[in-house]
């Protein structure tokens, strides 16, 4: 009996701590989205950030914070909280818009080795779904694939026979093409770590130290791919295959 009630006491107090930080954070959502509509953007700022450092997480979130660090002309940071809202719902047409006006106010502007128009198909072909996306397309292709072979196999009448082995070819073919879509679409996400430049310049360096020589510069916005880590700096390669040191504090890892 003791034992139930301890176990009761222990359930409402978690009730309480979970209702608690709930509150809190409703207040420091209405707290941001005021100061927000009343220009002072530095105060959204700080209250959107506090609800990113109380663990809450949502594309709505890291795309307000992104308005509110545009308006406050800090490009970098702003780059860096679409990144995050689009990697959370890579669809949404606010975020996409937004960014790309963010994007085309950079300073640095990076020639890619690969064939443009190849790199930019590629990259917005991945990006169209998240990985959990490609995983459902790819299986609602299988089992219509299944659905129609069986149809195909049972039926009787040739019009039906043809109609069904024709969509279970497309399917087939679907089905293929959605599972290396999404092994691309996941390995891309795991092999391939990117970060955004969000102080306003950052000195490339030829080793992880503040005394070794400097390579060239980069300036808030730009996007960056990492390759390795050495304690406070990261080895950054460009897509034009210039690559170096930099400080981990002058970018946020998206």
């Amino acid at each position: 009996m003791i034992y139930s009630k301890i176990k009761y006491s222990i359930c409402f107090l978690f009730l309480l701590f979970a209702i608690s930080v709930k509150s809190q954070e409703k207040s420091s959502l209405v707290k941001a989205e005021k100061a927000y509509d009343s220009k002072k953007y530095k105060e959204a700022i700080k209250s959107y950030e506090e609800l990113v450092s109380s663990g809450y997480k949502s594309y709505e979130l890291y795309y307000n914070l992104g308005n509110a660090y545009y308006r406050d002309k800090q490009l970098g940071k702003a780059i860096y909280n679409y990144e995050l809202a689009r990697k959370l719902n890579p669809n949404d047409e606010d975020v996409r818009i937004n960014l790309g006006i963010a994007a085309a106010k950079t300073i640095d502007k990076i020639d890619s080795k690969e064939n443009f128009f190849i790199s930019a198909v590629k990259s917005n072909l991945l990006s169209s779904f998240s990985t959990r996306g490609w995983a459902w397309i790819n299986v609602i292709c299988v089992i219509s694939f299944c659905a129609f072979v069986y149809l195909f196999i049972s039926s009787s009448r040739i019009l039906f026979k043809r109609i069904s082995f024709v969509l279970a070819l497309i399917l087939l073919i679907g089905s293929v093409s959605t599972y290396f879509l999404g092994y691309s679409a996941v390995k891309s996400k795991y092999d391939n770590k990117f970060a955004i430049v969000t102080s306003t310049e950052t000195k490339v360096m030829n080793e992880p130290t503040a005394s070794a020589s400097s390579k060239f510069s980069l300036h808030e916005g730009t996007k960056i791919r990492i390759v390795d880590n050495n304690g406070d700096w990261v080895l950054i390669k460009l897509d034009n295959g210039n690559e170096g040191w930099v400080k981990l504090s002058d970018v946020g890892i998206i």
